[in-house]
C-alpha cells in the first residue's frame, strides 16, 4: 500500500471516529487534548489561578502564611477567599511533600493532570443533560464542543475557580432535571442542592445561577422541592466553609468579606460597558456559529427554562456588574452551549438544512482547530515562571531582588517556583535603590544573592544604576524569555507584562553592604 493511501485511510478513520456518536470516543479525545495541555501549557493564565490557589496552598503546606490569610497575620480580618478549593491543594501539596516531590514544575504537572481528568465530568454530564432535554445528535455535538472548544482544554488544566466550579454545577442541573422525571423527587432535589452548594463553595458567584434555579422552581410552584433543594445546598455550602468556624469562630466569614470587598472595588479593575459579555461570547464561540447558538438560546428559552433562566440570571448580573473580566463569564458558557444547541437543533429540524449552515460549522471547526492547537500547547507567563524556576535550580539561592525601577508599582513574582518563601525585595519608583540599600545595610537573615531585571525598558541604564548605587558586584547568569504567545499578547496590548527577565548573581554583596558607599 502506498504512503498516500495509508494517509487517506488514516484520515478516513479519524473522521469516522469523530463522527461517531459514542460518548466514550468524545471522552478519550477530550482527555488526550487535556493531557497535552497538562504537559505543555505550563505557567498560569490569570493572576488569580496562581496567586490565590497555588501560592496559598503550597505556602500553607510548607508552614508559611505567604499571603497573610490567617487571622494571626491579618488582624482577624477574613481574606474574602473560600478555603475549600485552596484546602484541596493544601492536601495535595502536603502529600507531594511527604512523597519527596520538591520540584515546583513536577508538582504542577500533577496538579494539571488531576484537573485534566476532573474536567471530563463537565463533558460527560453536559452530554447526559442533553440526552434528557434534546436529541442524541445534539447531545453528541455538545459533548464535542465541551471536549474540544479551542480554549477549554487549556482552561481545564488551570486553577480557575470559574471553570473548576462547573462539574458540580452541571451535576446540580442534571439532578434537578432528573428529579422532575423521577418518582423520588425529594432525593434528587436534595442531591441537586448538595452539588450546588459544592459549586458555590468553589466560586461564590455561583449564587446568581442558583438564584435563577430558585426562580425556576417558583415559576413551577414547586415550593416543597425548592425547600428540599435549598436544604441540601445549605448543608454542602456550610461544609465547604467550615474552616471559617475554626479560624474566625463564625460561619461564612469569608463570603461576607468577599461580598463587601467586591462592592467597594466594583470598578477598581475593569469598568466595562453592559454589552461587553455579548461581544465576548460572540467572539469566543466563533461567528456565525455563535449567532446560531444565540438564536437557539432565545428560541428554546421557555422549553429549556431549567437551563436558560439560571444562566440568564448569572449572565445579567455579570453584565450589570462593572468589573467584567473574561474569566467571570466562563460558568455561563456550557449552559449557553447546551441551550443554544438544543434550541437550534429543534428549530432547524423544521427547516431545510442550508448550505450556509453546513459551511458555517465547517468554518467553525477549522478555525477552532487552529486555536485549539495553539492554546493547548502554549506556555503562558513563561519568562516570569522560568525566572523564578531558575532560582530554584541554583544551590546557593537564598533570596532575590526584583528591579522594575521604571514602574510606579511593584510586581508579583510567582514565588512558588523558587521553592522558598523569603519575601523578595522589589525596586520601583516608591521604593528606589536607596531605600533598598538602607534596608540591606541592616544585614537581614534572608539577604538576597540574586537580582532580576524585569522587562527591557532602559535595561542598560537600570543595571548600571543598580551597580553604582548599591556597590554590588554582579554577574550575568540567564535570560528568561517569554513564549511566542506571551510576546504576541504583549504586542497586542503592552499592559500584558510578558517581557524578558534578566538574572544576575550578586557576587560580593555582604562585603559591600554597610560600607556607606
Amino acid at each position: 500500500m502506498s504512503f498516500g493511501k495509508v494517509i487517506r485511510k488514516s484520515m478516513k478513520s479519524i473522521i469516522a471516529y469523530f463522527k461517531s456518536g459514542k460518548i466514550e470516543h468524545v471522552l478519550v479525545v477530550g482527555l488526550i487534548f487535556r493531557l497535552i495541555a497538562a504537559v505543555f501549557s505550563k505557567g498560569y493564565g490569570m493572576h488569580d489561578d496562581h496567586y490565590l490557589v497555588i501560592e496559598a496552598g503550597q505556602s500553607f503546606a510548607d508552614g508559611f502564611d505567604y499571603n497573610n490569610w490567617l487571622p494571626l497575620n491579618n488582624d482577624g480580618v477574613p481574606s474574602g477567599h473560600s478555603w475549600f478549593y485552596v484546602g484541596i491543594h493544601f492536601c495535595i501539596f502536603k502529600l507531594l511533600n511527604f512523597l519527596g516531590v520538591d520540584d515546583p514544575q513536577s508538582k504542577m504537572y500533577v496538579i494539571r493532570t488531576i484537573h485534566a481528568f476532573y474536567s471530563l465530568l463537565s463533558v460527560y454530564w453536559s452530554y447526559r443533560i442533553m440526552q434528557l432535554v434534546s436529541t442524541e445528535k445534539a447531545a453528541v455535538r455538545v459533548a464535542w464542543m465541551m471536549a474540544l472548544l479551542w480554549f477549554i482544554p487549556n482552561a481545564s488544566v488551570r486553577n480557575l475557580v470559574e471553570w473548576v466550579c462547573l462539574p458540580p454545577l452541571i451535576l446540580s442541573v442534571y439532578y434537578m432535571i432528573k428529579a422532575e422525571r423521577a418518582d423520588d423527587l425529594k432525593k434528587y432535589f436534595f442531591v441537586s442542592g448538595l452539588f450546588a452548594g459544592v459549586a458555590m463553595g468553589i466560586r461564590f458567584q455561583v449564587i446568581f445561577f442558583l438564584a435563577g434555579s430558585g426562580l425556576y422552581l417558583l415559576s413551577k410552584m414547586k415550593w416543597r422541592q425548592g425547600i428540599v433543594m435549598f436544604s441540601g445546598f445549605v448543608l454542602a455550602f456550610f461544609l465547604t466553609q467550615s474552616a471559617d468556624l475554626f479560624f474566625y469562630g463564625r460561619p461564612f466569614a469569608e463570603v461576607t468579606n468577599y461580598i463587601n470587598y467586591n462592592i467597594i472595588h466594583s470598578t477598581t479593575y475593569f469598568d466595562q460597558p453592559w454589552y461587553t459579555y455579548f461581544l465576548t461570547i460572540g467572539g469566543m464561540l466563533i461567528p456565525p456559529v455563535s449567532v446560531f447558538l444565540m438564536m437557539g438560546y432565545v428560541k428554546g428559552f421557555k422549553k429549556l427554562l431549567v437551563i436558560t433562566l439560571p444562566a440568564l440570571v448569572f449572565f445579567a448580573f455579570h453584565s450589570y456588574f462593572p468589573n467584567k473580566q473574561e474569566r467571570f463569564i466562563l460558568p455561563f458558557i456550557p449552559f449557553f452551549i447546551m441551550a443554544g444547541i438544543a434550541g437550534w437543533e429543534a428549530w432547524r429540524a423544521e427547516k431545510k438544512v442550508s448550505g450556509f449552515e453546513s459551511g458555517s460549522w465547517k468554518f467553525f471547526w477549522v478555525l477552532n482547530a487552529l486555536g485549539l492547537i495553539v492554546l493547548t500547547t502554549t506556555y503562558t507567563k513563561r519568562s516570569m515562571v522560568e525566572g523564578m524556576y531558575y532560582l530554584y535550580k541554583q544551590p546557593d539561592f537564598n533570596n532575590f531582588i526584583m528591579d522594575v525601577s521604571h514602574k510606579s508599582a511593584p510586581i508579583w513574582p510567582p514565588q512558588f517556583y523558587t521553592g522558598k518563601w523569603n519575601k523578595g525585595y522589589c525596586i520601583y519608583q516608591e521604593y528606589p535603590v536607596e531605600k533598598l540599600k538602607t534596608d540591606l545595610d541592616k544585614k537581614p537573615a534572608n539577604f538576597p544573592n540574586y537580582v532580576l531585571f524585569f522587562q527591557e525598558v532602559n535595561i542598560g541604564y537600570r543595571i548600571a544604576d543598580f551597580k553604582r548605587k548599591t556597590g554590588f558586584d554582579i554577574e550575568y547568569c540567564y535570560t528568561a524569555q517569554p513564549s511566542y504567545f506571551d510576546a504576541l499578547l504583549h504586542w497586542l496590548n503592552p499592559r500584558n507584562k510578558n517581557e524578558p527577565v534578566f538574572i544576575f548573581r550578586i557576587k560580593s554583596a555582604k562585603s559591600v553592604v554597610g560600607s556607606g558607599e
